[in-house]
């Protein structure tokens, strides 16, 4: 799976690709709205993992692209709240299909992710997207 992660913790970040690669996944990291978006158009990933409050660009910003190129549309989204208590209401996407509360810890971070995009085949739909989940714990 090819995961494009985008949060504003370096460090957290480096230690989230690392995982992955050792998982056996194409992981790719961007700290800002700026570098999401530039990284969105040469690693087109298999779901996009985005910090809400994300900085230069921001999450919603990074959503109204997505829907504007064919390419990027059908990208599931999973969006990193901080709030537990944040309804994320003013954030309407068809792509939204789940939200993870931060901190998480990077061992079930795979498993949460697998278990809101579904199996991935390519060219296939990741499964209903009516409702966005939220994976806290």
């Amino acid at each position: 799976m090819r995961i494009l992660i985008a949060d504003a913790d370096r460090n957290f970040l480096e230690s989230f690709q690392s995982y992955m690669w050792d998982c056996g996944h194409d992981a790719e990291l961007a700290t800002s709205g700026l570098e999401c978006s530039a990284i969105l158009y040469r690693f087109i990933p298999d779901v996009l993992i985005i910090e809400r409050d994300l900085l230069w660009g921001g999450c919603d910003g990074i959503l109204a692209k997505m829907r504007d190129s064919a390419d990027l549309s059908r990208i599931p989204v999973i969006i990193l709240e901080s709030d537990p208590d944040e309804t994320g209401a003013d954030l309407a996407s068809p792509n939204i299909v789940a939200r993870m509360e931060k901190p998480y810890h990077i061992r079930e971070a795979l498993e949460q992710i697998l278990s809101a995009v579904g199996p991935l085949h390519p060219g296939s739909d990741s499964g209903s997207r009516d409702r966005p989940r939220s994976l806290s714990h």
